[in-house]
């Protein structure tokens, strides 16, 4: 009985500390969500040396400019906001001491072509574009120089050649700035424009994609049974 005794007051113990911890961590999720909730509203400074692109601005750059730096961020990254003062500072210095060099910010909520056509898995990221010669497809490169003004400018400079232009993709022929690249942003577009329309489970855009594709490919292996089937006949 004693036995009974002990074990019932041990289980109301650890029952009553599991549900202790359950709330702790709903509080710490709910606080926690309120403050990304509150820092997606505040705009990561901006300055008047750094072009805000969206599409059509980023295809008339890489037609026209051979030098363009890309920042990809988000407003709710904290780390965007802290890093934010140096990236202006070297477009601002950029700006006169390499005025052949457009430097620019994309905004990966508002342009999904390009967060999807450079394969951007991290924020900030940086990304050099440059043509070696005019007529010929721009050299991409993930920037690997410290975030740091004087880095930056140092990067741009010559540092670039340490890296290697390969722009996130396995070959040359397959960069972020060709066919290769436009395709995978317009099917980066398609992804969030099916996501918003058909989407109303709180499922990743691209996992309920692919759950779609494979829905179709069943319905289209079975189709394709009947078909074969009606013919035979």
């Amino acid at each position: 009985m004693k036995i009974a005794q002990v074990f019932s007051a041990v289980l109301a113990v650890c029952t009553a500390g599991m549900w202790q911890a359950q709330a702790s961590s709903t509080q710490y999720s709910g606080e926690l969500e309120a403050e990304t909730a509150a820092k997606s509203k505040q705009l990561v400074p901006k300055s008047d040396a750094v072009i805000e692109l969206d599409k059509h601005t980023y295809l008339e750059l890489i037609k026209t400019r051979d030098n363009v730096v890309i920042e990809f961020y988000a407003n709710w990254c904290t780390a965007c906001h802290g890093l934010a003062p140096e990236f202006n500072a070297f477009a601002e210095a950029a700006r006169k001491q390499y005025p052949d060099v457009v430097v620019a910010r994309a905004n990966i909520e508002q342009v999904e072509y390009l967060s999807s056509s450079f394969m951007v898995s991290i924020l900030p990221e940086l990304v050099f574009i440059r043509r070696s010669m005019p007529g010929t497809t721009p050299e991409v490169r993930h920037i690997s120089a410290e975030f740091t003004a004087q880095a930056l400018l140092a990067y741009v400079g010559g540092g670039f050649v340490e890296d290697v232009p390969i722009g996130g993709y396995s070959s040359m022929w397959c960069t972020p700035t060709n066919m290769c690249g436009h395709v995978g942003g317009l099917l980066g577009e398609l992804v969030v424009e099916v996501d918003q329309k058909f989407n109303p489970f709180d499922i990743p855009p691209w996992s309920f994609m692919a759950i779609i594709v494979s829905v179709l490919y069943l319905v289209g292996q079975i189709g394709t049974g009947y078909l074969a089937r009606w013919l035979r006949r």
